[in-house]
């Protein structure tokens, strides 16, 4: 189904009948009803088609946000179990070494890094013989600056620089999927009242119709002589025109977006979360 913009304010009018005659048959009265009616139901077509289609393109961004949610989240896992894996390769690095003067150092990192395998943390630095109070894994990198003495592998610095750039990863994976769980959220959030604003129009277009159709019926004219002596193209002129109006498809386009709507409003947001 299209998602143009279904045009309102179109209704063919139908010509008065003017002078006495049209007057004292009531022909003029039922053409002005006629009119009259056939403008709000057509507008009140025009607004259901458009809600439709409205609720249609938030359907296909929910959906989107949803798949990008879950695609983000995938990422985000693969690149920690890759920084995990990197932890691992600097703490089995720093497990051969055996110069007593980095014994202390060492040793507390090791013991840090196995506390931030799996998740961002400060590691908290206590040796005594640096000026150093607290550092991030990242920024082991100046250890040389404390240890002008000794010699630091290049793997030792490789893994280092992976890490960095592995936690730039991270915190730019995680942007993006929270960003997506915003959208998700705020659109589960308001379909409920955009379904509920839909199904109001097409209560309000069985409202109109009805009211017209019985104001029509009731004309004086309508049950006159003269209206059914006169020809078929005659009458069907001072009947509200709904034959363009293909209102049944769209309830049930709607009951199809409810339908695909609650299997994701049965998703509980929390199950996408760390």
């Amino acid at each position: 189904m299209g998602s143009e913009r279904f045009p309102s304010n179109k209704t063919k009018m139908v010509k008065d009948e003017d002078g006495l005659w049209g007057k004292i048959t009531g022909r003029r009265d039922v053409v002005y009803l006629r009119n009259k009616y056939q403008i709000e139901l057509d507008n009140a077509y025009a607004d259901l088609v458009n809600m439709v289609h409205f609720i249609e393109k938030d359907l296909r961004k929910l959906k989107g946000a949803y798949d990008n949610s879950q695609r983000l989240k995938k990422s985000v896992e693969a690149h920690l179990e890759e920084r995990k894996m990197l932890y691992e390769s600097l703490e089995n690095l720093l497990s051969n070494e055996k110069e007593h003067e980095k014994e202390m150092w060492f040793e507390t990192l090791r013991s840090r890094i196995e506390e931030v395998k799996d998740k961002n943390i400060t590691v908290i630095q206590k040796n005594k013989d640096t000026e150093v109070d607290s550092m991030s894994i990242g920024s082991t990198l100046d250890y040389p600056k404390h240890y002008p003495d000794s010699e630091i592998k290049s793997r030792y610095k490789k893994i280092l620089s992976d890490i960095k750039y592995k936690e730039r990863e991270i915190r730019k994976e995680r942007e993006k999927y929270y960003r997506e769980v915003s959208n998700y959220n705020y659109f589960i959030t308001f379909f409920e009242k955009h379904i509920q604003k839909a199904e109001a129009k097409f209560s309000a277009y069985d409202t109109i119709l009805k009211e017209a159709t019985k104001k029509i019926l009731e004309s004086r004219y309508y049950g006159g002589i003269l209206y059914k002596i006169s020809s078929e193209k005659s009458k069907d002129e001072i009947n509200i025109d709904t034959l363009s109006h293909r209102v049944d498809k769209f309830r049930e386009t709607l009951e199809i977006i409810k339908k695909d709507l609650s299997q994701y409003q049965g998703r509980k947001f929390v199950e996408m979360q760390y």
